[in-house]
């Protein structure tokens, strides 16, 4: 065996052999558990009905018709709502994929398919866009454009712009509560 083997040996069993002659310590406390959850996961929507045996998602035609029809929505809602195209501006391509998947998967999950929404809640993603009722409106005028375009008929396209419009109360941005000022105190 060459010296430097002999050495790189004699170092290992040197490093080590402190750390073997310890005894085992008392065990410690438990790591504390998780903190709870502000908003429960989402999983599959309670308003997710089954007709015919068949789920809204899988009466519309499944994930790739949910893609589909996301990539053919966020063109239309730009268009009715042309203050979106500036908000993503400054958005690198790889946030632009990602916020797609996260409306794909949201919208696979509300209507009832196997995808789980794993994104922010939504009164969290859009705090301080300024959503109005207004905007709200045209993009809902919007995914109506949509659906007809993708060949989506009543009563499936109804059900879908209801479970979306379920969402709103987290989008829309409430007016900031009226509190009084230094004066009124």
């Amino acid at each position: 065996m060459s010296a430097k083997r002999v050495c790189a040996l004699i170092l290992f069993l040197a490093a080590t052999a402190p750390a073997a002659a310890q005894p085992p310590g008392p065990p410690g406390p438990p790591p504390p558990p998780n903190p709870p959850m502000t908003s429960p996961p989402m999983g599959p929507s309670p308003k997710a009905t089954v007709k015919d045996g068949k789920t809204l998602y899988q009466r519309i035609g499944g994930y790739d018709a949910i893609a589909k029809t996301v990539d053919a929505f966020l063109p239309n809602l730009i268009a009715a709502l042309p203050k979106l195209g500036t908000m993503a501006t400054g958005l690198a391509d790889a946030s632009k994929v990602r916020n797609r998947q996260m409306i794909v998967d949201q919208i696979c999950m509300l209507t009832g398919g196997p995808c789980i929404f794993v994104g922010r809640p939504n009164d969290v993603t859009h705090q301080g866009l300024q959503i109005t009722q207004e905007d709200w409106d045209k993009s809902q005028g919007a995914l109506a454009k949509t659906l007809d375009q993708m060949g989506v008929k009543d009563p499936d396209k109804s059900e879908l712009i209801a479970v979306i419009d379920g969402l709103k109360g987290d989008i829309i941005q409430k007016p900031a509560p009226a509190g009084r000022g230094r004066s009124g105190q």
